[in-house]
């Protein structure tokens, strides 16, 4: 009976799957080619071993929803062989300007579903500023879409949290499992 408490420990601390794509291992893009990039592959070598693309807790005191905003870990270390490639990346979308009629043209990207003011935000360097030049029609915010376009290592400043990463969207599909 006392190894279930560490096995269910354990079992909390395996990374679920993620909207992983097929590993481009960090190498740089070769001319007109889009690397096929999973979260992991944003942060430097060295500290890919502890990457999970879980969502944490959601954090709230005895006010409940009317907590204050979660605190964002400030970690904006950065891939660097991956500024100006090409790049497919999986992610939720979190609208940064107005939506009209379901559409934006300015979000960003984050690995899981609900990085929100309540859930410590993804640090900035998991978090990626996209840009597109006409409005994306967006029809569920819990639905998961392949952003494809240029990445460069661009920190932004936001009401919803700092990021590491800006992407020039050439490309948004919804996600297919």
């Amino acid at each position: 009976m006392a190894l279930r408490p560490v096995l269910f420990a354990a079992l909390l601390l395996l990374p679920l799957p993620s909207l992983a794509a097929k590993p481009g291992g960090g190498q740089p893009a070769k001319a007109g080619q889009i690397l096929d990039l999973d979260w992991r592959q944003l942060l430097p070598e060295k500290e890919r071993w502890h990457f999970t693309a879980v969502a944490p807790p959601p954090i709230h005191d005895y006010r409940g929803e009317g907590s204050p905003p979660a605190v964002q870990a400030p970690d904006f270390n950065v891939n660097a062989s991956l500024d100006g490639a090409s790049v497919r990346l999986p992610g939720f979308i979190v609208p940064l300007n107005a939506i009209k009629n379901g559409s934006a043209n300015v979000f960003l990207l984050v690995p899981y579903f609900g990085a929100c003011i309540h859930v410590p935000p993804p640090p900035p360097n998991q978090i990626v500023y996209v840009i597109t030049n006409r409005k994306t029609a967006i029809d569920s915010i819990y639905e998961a879409y392949w952003i494809t376009g240029k990445l460069r290592v661009q920190t932004r400043q936001t009401r919803l949290g700092s990021t590491a990463y800006e992407l020039t969207a050439e490309k948004v599909e919804v996600y297919k499992y």
